[in-house]
């Protein structure tokens, strides 16, 4: 088939890898603009809204460390191949599930599930070309604002003429079934230890407490994920916040995660030829200072129109954060990719519980004070980042 079509195999698996964040970040922003629609059909408070994002994750961080050290064995391939299908099954139950307890299980499945395929195809791409991680990376992002752009864009769509939340999330179930068969193509084999039939479990070990001990990855491991403050966790609220602070209607809302997502995408298409004449550290340490002052800005301003225009430019700001510090996060532990997905996953719990802490203190003060929380992303960077 791949011979008719005159695609190289290794072409078709990279073509895969990156339509695999397409689809994740289809997802995740089907998530984001359809959250207020949720919370008034279920009647859920913030607390409750933030533990659809922690009780998954929680649950995600027991399992995704061991993810992450068997997919540098020759079992990554079926862990992708369960990741998509378990994927599949939990869109459905979303769009079926009558009660919090139901959809909070249908979203533990999902972020699990993320954990195999996601992690796993993006691991690969490391692999491919270790030498240009961060240029891959800014590739991956790209491909991931394009999925968090396209879903609230639907939503809105969607809205306007009468669909609700469920029916996006059964379509979604639609379209990751696609992505089954395409997965079962792709061998999933550039890693070091892919064509080791005996399996060590000491050796295995041994390897991740010696990653952990590496202080370059676990700066760029923690850089990341307070990074994340300013980007994932910001998205999930804005179409709240444009909802319930600002006052505007579910459409608009959702139109409000539709700009945070086009702006970006703009953003990380420049980042890709910027990247090959700038330094990403020098990009992360100007970018902060930037952000900063937009952020705070955004959130003192009372205009409506400003608001939209403030958060269109953090979200333009912030726009190579992820590429930069993940890929050198990959950088830092050559050869073994799913080792880095493991530490990785384990630096995830102090984010974790942000939303629900946001929620708790949203229902405590409002949620226009909670919103504060997440300057500590780009202090953080200005911290933590090496001086040269």
């Amino acid at each position: 088939m791949l011979a008719k079509l005159n695609i190289k195999p290794i072409a078709f698996t990279v073509m895969v890898l990156y339509a695999i964040e397409l689809l994740d970040e289809l997802i995740y922003g089907l998530y984001g603009a359809t959250l207020p629609l949720v919370k008034n059909d279920l009647a859920l408070n913030y607390v409750q809204i933030g533990l659809l994002s922690t009780v998954p994750g929680l649950v995600s961080i027991a399992l995704e460390p061991f993810i992450g050290i068997l997919g540098d064995t020759r079992f990554r391939r079926a862990i992708v191949r369960g990741g998509i299908l378990a994927t599949t099954f939990a869109l459905a139950l979303v769009a079926f599930g009558q009660t919090y307890a139901m959809i909070l299980i249908a979203f533990c499945i999902l972020y699990v599930a993320s954990g195999c395929y996601v992690n796993m195809a993006q691991a690969t791409l490391m692999d491919l070309n270790p030498a240009r991680t961060e240029h891959t990376m800014a590739r991956w992002t790209l491909f991931g604002e394009i999925g968090v752009m396209i879903a609230p864009i639907l939503t809105t769509l969607a809205i306007g003429v009468g669909y609700g939340w469920r029916e996006m999330y059964l379509a979604f179930a639609g379209a990751a079934g696609v992505y089954v068969a395409l997965v079962w193509r792709v061998a999933f084999n550039h890693h070091d230890g892919a064509q080791d039939e005996h399996i060590a479990p000491r050796q295995l070990l041994r390897d991740f407490f010696a990653a952990l001990r590496s202080s370059e990855l676990i700066r760029f491991v923690l850089l990341t994920e307070l990074a994340d403050l300013m980007l994932d966790k910001l998205y999930e609220v804005t179409g709240l916040y444009f909802h319930d602070v600002v006052g505007v209607d579910f459409a608009q809302a959702a139109f409000a995660s539709a700009v945070f997502t086009v702006v970006g995408l703009v953003g990380n298409i420049l980042l890709i030829p910027l990247l090959e004449r700038v330094n990403g550290i020098r990009v992360l340490r100007l970018s902060s200072f930037v952000v900063i002052a937009f952020y705070v800005a955004f959130l003192l301003v009372p205009f409506v129109w400003a608001k939209y225009m403030l958060i269109a430019l953090v979200s333009f700001s912030t726009a190579g954060w992820f590429a930069i510090l993940r890929g050198r996060t990959f950088s830092a532990l050559p050869g073994q990719s799913g080792m880095v997905v493991a530490i990785t996953a384990l630096a995830n719990l102090s984010i974790l519980i942000t939303p629900t802490v946001m929620g708790a203190i949203a229902d405590a003060f409002g949620l226009q004070s909670a919103m504060w929380l997440l300057l500590i992303g780009p202090i953080a960077l200005l911290i933590g980042l090496p001086r040269r």
